[in-house]
């Protein structure tokens, strides 16, 4: 199989998962956000906001806009840190 096949199965892969979550119809800006947020909190055992800035490479508004619009579909659940009442913790609910 070339690598071009490989990489076209995994992009329907890809959309058939946004799909199932009802992930598709969020912009890119959006879906990069919850990628870092669900890649971050996979890699580590908190995950902030700060985090999904660094990491993504967008602006705090850009950041603070889609995690506010996936807060509200729920695809994601922003908890107060029990550390520091500053800090947002991010959790992917999937």
């Amino acid at each position: 199989m070339s690598i071009k096949s490989k990489l076209v199965q995994l992009l329907k892969a890809l959309e058939n998962i946004e799909n199932e979550i009802n992930l598709a119809t969020f912009n890119e800006t959006e879906k990069k956000v919850f990628y870092t947020v669900v890649t971050l909190s996979n890699n580590k055992k908190k995950c902030n906001i700060s985090d999904v800035i660094d990491h993504s490479g967008l602006s705090r508004s850009s950041v603070y806009k889609a995690l506010k619009k996936l807060d509200s579909r729920s695809l994601i659940q922003i908890s107060q840190s029990s550390d520091d009442k500053r800090e947002f913790i991010l959790n992917p609910i999937i």
